[in-house]
């Protein structure tokens, strides 16, 4: 997926998350690659791998979701003016 502007990528990022299907992950990186946020899918929650600022693991439910991802991308990605997004398939 392409470059995304920071501005707009929490409503995008929870639009792709609740459309997503189970066993799929979302990665969100910035420019230099350095932080890298990634939410995987399973059931109804959605376990949320931070790389970056702080590291750190946690799971949500889709109702408390899009508090969260707003608040992880406002501390990851303080600075930057684009992020890239993409989704993928886990395969176990």
């Amino acid at each position: 997926m392409p470059w995304i502007p920071i501005r707009s990528v929490d409503k995008h990022v929870h639009s792709m998350l609740i459309k997503m299907d189970d066993n799929h992950m979302l990665t969100i990186k910035s420019f230099k690659k350095d932080r890298t946020v990634t939410v995987k899918k399973s059931g109804g929650e959605f376990n949320i791998i931070e790389e970056g600022f702080r590291n750190q693991n946690f799971t949500v439910d889709e109702k408390s979701l899009k508090k969260t991802m707003k608040d992880i991308i406002d501390l990851e990605y303080p600075r930057s003016h684009k992020v890239m997004v993409s989704e993928q398939e886990i395969h176990t």
